[in-house]
């Protein structure tokens, strides 16, 4: 099994033979050697910045709630239901009243397979 590490600042996963490795000399710290994914993340480390307020950070992304599945969540929630309303010079009834009127759609499921078979037929002619 191949060991990952994670990066100390974004939380990405370090991969075998990429990164960055930190050994703090000034205090000791709890954790002798800190791994880094870049020297991005090295660097907004060294500045003391705080990874929850870094856009592009997963701590960030986590506490935004900024995960695919959460925005796919989010569309489908938004869609919202059409209503029939009144247009000035018609009413509604109006609408509706000619909207019956018309025919109804036509089914085109046979035409389509007719088309379908008459290519399949020609690919079978070319060969």
């Amino acid at each position: 099994m191949v060991r990952r590490d994670e990066c100390e600042f974004s939380n990405y996963m370090i991969h075998p033979g990429h990164g960055r490795r930190y050994v703090p000399f000034a205090f000791i710290s709890t954790k002798p050697i800190l791994s880094f994914h870049s020297t991005k993340c090295f660097a907004q480390y060294k500045r003391k910045k705080n990874p929850r307020f870094v856009p592009w950070t997963r701590t960030f992304r986590r506490l935004n709630k900024k995960s695919s599945e959460a925005v796919i969540a989010k569309t489908r929630n938004r869609k919202s239901n059409r209503v029939a309303r009144a247009i000035v010079g018609m009413e509604l009834a109006q609408i509706q009243e000619t909207r019956a009127k018309r025919p109804a759609p036509k089914d085109r499921s046979a035409k389509r397979k007719a088309a379908e078979a008459e290519i399949a037929f020609r690919k079978g002619q070319k060969k």
